[in-house]
């Protein structure tokens, strides 16, 4: 009984999201937040603590752990939230989705996130689970990311800080190639469509007004239910992006609204989740980066520099008021520290007026790059010691062969 007390009493308490982003706000400074996924192996994730363990260093309101579509990750989420709040003393987010999960599991993760200290929780309906194309609500579970937030709020009041999704470019499910006869490209009026891209093969992909309304609403509908805070789906294009929150604004809208941000990589990865998300590429950043796909360094400063100017652009953005838009930036790490540091470094949101952070900020920018450059010499060593090294022929070393 004294080590369970004791237990109750290390745990660490969270802070909701909203209570930091108005803190924030009332006292004039910009923020950022950040995102991770659990890894596959052991070894990954023993990694990916060891970036954390870092990464708290660099003051980021919260970080959330990503959940797996069908609840793939139901024990992993946790245990890397529990690692950020109670080992590190940070603060988490939570993702919790409504694929494969009955009410009976969502209550598990509610329970054991109340346990650990957790006070936010993004509730998203999620992917399909692996294999399969459609998402389909199971028996005895939710519907929608409404369902969910409506479950928590009515079973744990108000003890969560709840977080939702936003899409600026509307949901991938509502992004549809534009096939009316009527629709003149250069008017774009009678009928209308919102975040027009165009086509690889000269069609038209954009979100009807009925659509465009009608995932307005529903974003309403979170808000109004029990969200707090707005997270983006990634984006490449800032007018777009600025654009739609002036929408929601007109909409009635309220809750803090965070870009999320992906650094771009290389360009594999950012051609898989660009196409698995529908975002929509502006053709100069599109053609410059199929211009530089060979040449991975390239590419990567030059996203780098691209993601940079993209920021800047929306933390500028303001309302017919002359208030700031954008509070702060929530960025997808995909669990590297480089491409983090890199941005917060050139972009010095959170730390602008804070030279004690700046200094910390830059002496990890270079701790992470000699780290790299390590990286990289041991591996061309590697590749030198396989090729120059003498083979168990050249030894006269044979194995003796028993059967064929």
């Amino acid at each position: 009984m004294a080590n369970e007390q004791k237990e109750r009493q290390e745990i660490n308490i969270g802070i909701k999201a909203i209570d930091k982003i108005n803190k924030n706000m009332s006292e004039g400074k910009r923020f950022f937040s950040f995102e991770f996924y659990p890894p596959k192996t052991d070894a990954g994730v023993q990694k990916l603590k060891k970036s954390l363990s870092n990464m708290i260093k660099w003051n980021p309101q919260w970080m959330d752990v990503t959940w797996g579509a069908g609840g793939t990750t139901s024990d992993l989420t946790p245990e890397i939230c529990n690692y950020i709040q109670n080992d590190i003393k940070g603060n988490c987010m939570m993702h919790l989705t409504c694929t494969n999960m009955p009410s009976e599991k969502v209550d598990i993760a509610l329970k054991q996130a109340k346990e650990y200290g957790f006070k936010n929780i993004l509730a998203l309906r999620g992917d399909p689970p692996e294999g399969q194309k459609q998402w389909k609500a199971i028996e005895g579970g939710f519907e929608c990311a409404l369902d969910l937030i409506k479950y928590i709020r009515k079973n744990y009041g108000d003890y969560f800080g709840i977080t939702v999704s936003g899409y600026p470019e509307g949901h991938p499910l509502v992004r549809k190639k534009i096939n009316d006869d009527k629709w003149d490209i250069n008017k774009n009026v009678n009928p209308k469509y919102y975040a027009i891209q165009k086509l690889d093969d000269g069609s038209y992909e954009g979100v009807s007004e009925k659509d465009w309304k009608g995932e307005l609403e529903y974003l309403k509908k979170k808000i109004n239910a029990g969200g707090q805070v707005i997270i983006t789906q990634l984006f490449y294009d800032a007018k777009l992006f600025i654009d739609w929150v002036k929408d929601v604004r007109d909409f009635g809208i309220t809750a803090p609204i965070l870009p999320g941000i992906m650094p771009i990589r290389n360009y594999g990865s950012f051609n898989r989740m660009t196409g698995f998300c529908k975002t929509v590429i502006p053709k100069s950043l599109k053609d410059r980066l199929i211009e530089l796909k060979d040449d991975t360094e390239k590419l990567y400063a030059f996203g780098m520099d691209y993601l940079h100017s993209m920021c800047k652009e929306c933390l500028n953005a303001t309302d017919k008021n002359g208030q700031s838009l954008i509070p702060g930036l929530h960025i997808y790490t995909m669990n590297t520290e480089k491409c983090t540091i890199q941005l917060l470094e050139k972009c010095k949101i959170g730390f602008d007026d804070n030279k004690g952070l700046e200094g910390i900020i830059n002496d990890e920018l270079k701790r992470v790059l000699a780290e790299e450059e390590a990286r990289k010499k041991k591996k061309q060593q590697e590749k030198i010691e396989l090729a120059t090294n003498a083979t168990p022929i050249d030894k006269g070393e044979f194995k003796e062969i028993k059967s064929f």
